[in-house]
């Protein structure tokens, strides 16, 4: 019993330097959003592994994974290219993500033709949490205002 009270102290500190966050562009209400989510599995290791999940419920929902990346510089900016399509920046990456039928994910060789479109805004770590922070100058011409959502559920109109 002694050794599992010392074990379980030993483990509290090495797991609890671990990053498992998620944060939330919400598009339209709480049922259409892209969620990026952040997971370190290992205390010593420096990267995240970086998903996405695109979801217009109860259609769609679908989880993409996206490249690794140094906790330090989790930056990932979502471009809007038209309605239900978005564009993904993440360092030189960028992918294609739709939310019609969340199916449509892939890695992009180059910036589409008609470019990335408006900057949302971008997804990164803020005060130690991931969140999405809205571009103010495309929330300054929407109408509605979206949502922004961080993992502990506290939004914020955007």
């Amino acid at each position: 019993m002694r050794a599992l009270l010392l074990l379980s102290l030993v483990a509290v500190p090495v797991l609890s330097g671990c990053m498992h966050d998620a944060a939330s562009y919400q598009i339209a209400g709480r049922d259409h959003a892209l969620t990026l989510i952040a997971d370190q599995p290992w205390f010593w290791k420096k990267e995240a592994d970086l998903a996405l999940v695109a979801a217009r419920l109860p259609d769609c929902q679908r989880r993409h994974n996206l490249k690794t990346a140094s906790i330090a510089n989790i930056a990932v900016e979502v471009h809007q290219t038209g309605e239900k399509t978005y564009v993904l920046r993440q360092g030189k990456k960028l992918y294609l993500v739709e939310t019609q039928t969340c199916e449509g994910f892939r890695p992009l060789d180059e910036e589409p033709p008609g470019g990335l479109g408006d900057l949302i805004g971008t997804f990164k770590v803020d005060g130690g949490k991931l969140r999405f922070v809205a571009n103010p100058a495309a929330t300054a011409s929407a109408a509605p205002a979206p949502m922004a959502v961080d993992a502990a559920g506290a939004s914020a109109a955007q």
